[in-house]
């Protein structure tokens, strides 16, 4: 009798391990979207995103380019799919964190709808991709499950206003507006990260880079020399070459990481970068 009760409790344990839910303790329950920053000038390399597909399986990482293209590709990296919504351009990023965040909004509901996206997901967020996603989460309460923003300027960069005038010949001149300091501060007041409306008491999480072992890296159009430079010089900051050291992280957020010698296109290209974001999302 003792023994048969025994043999009961084994086979319900088996039982529970086998069930649908507990197949596998590291199956993600929320899929993953990646957001980039202005222009798309930064774009993710395919070390970054094998790091987060091994991580989060075939078919459940997705990449938005925020642009009004709605075309869908699939790749596979190691034997993996990862879906793209979006031209990927640099046309894409060019808007204000408004226009983009609805956009944003559209790709997602194709993604939902036809491309199997889960109802709620985790966000990894490059630069300006870190507002935009703030401001979709104010705009869709309860669907973003964590938000970890890699180099975003949640208090805006005086490079913005030191080289709006760029931003007429790069056809980004609402997406510089955008990260002026002062806009940004309005933008924190109506969208704040304490209270935003995330699902089931998710959390937002901020990584930076620091870009002071690589002041002679030139970018993807000098960006990051010029911007290193004048952060530095004029307004007396670390950076990661683009996003000063303090406006990298906010109230409200917990920061995860710094990544010395790290500057703001490496945020996106960098394998350990993604392993730190992914590690908190899980």
């Amino acid at each position: 009798m003792v023994k048969r009760v025994w043999l009961l409790a084994i086979a319900s344990l088996l039982f529970l391990c086998v069930l649908p839910g507990n197949a596998d303790a590291s199956e993600k329950q929320f899929d993953l979207v990646l957001v980039h920053g202005l222009t798309n000038k930064h774009r993710w390399s395919d070390g970054f995103l094998r790091a987060l597909v091994n991580e989060w399986g075939s078919g459940n990482v997705y990449v938005i380019y925020t642009n009004e293209s709605m075309q869908v590709s699939k790749r596979a990296i190691d034997g993996k799919t990862v879906t793209f919504i979006g031209k990927n351009d640099f046309t894409a990023g060019d808007d204000s964190v408004e226009d983009q965040a609805r956009m944003m909004a559209e790709k997602i509901e194709v993604l939902k709808r036809d491309h199997g996206l889960s109802p709620q997901f985790n966000i990894i967020a490059h630069s300006m991709g870190g507002l935009v996603s703030r401001q979709y989460i104010y705009d869709h309460p309860n669907t973003v499950a964590g938000l970890v923003t890699l180099g975003t300027p949640h208090h805006g960069s005086p490079l913005a206003t030191d080289f709006d005038w760029i931003s007429f010949f790069i056809g980004a001149e609402a997406a510089m507006d955008n990260l002026r300091p002062e806009w940004v501060e309005d933008f924190n007041r109506r969208c704040p990260v304490e209270g935003s409306p995330l699902y089931d008491g998710g959390k937002m999480y901020t990584i930076r880079g620091d870009s002071d072992g690589k002041i002679w890296e030139w970018g993807a159009m000098g960006e990051l020399f010029v911007g290193w430079h004048t952060l530095h010089k004029k307004h007396g900051t670390d950076s990661d070459g683009l996003v000063p050291h303090g406006s990298a992280v906010i109230d409200g957020a917990e920061h995860i990481a710094d990544f010395p010698d790290y500057h703001h296109l490496d945020l996106v290209t960098r394998e350990e970068v993604a392993k730190k974001a992914a590690e908190v999302l899980r």
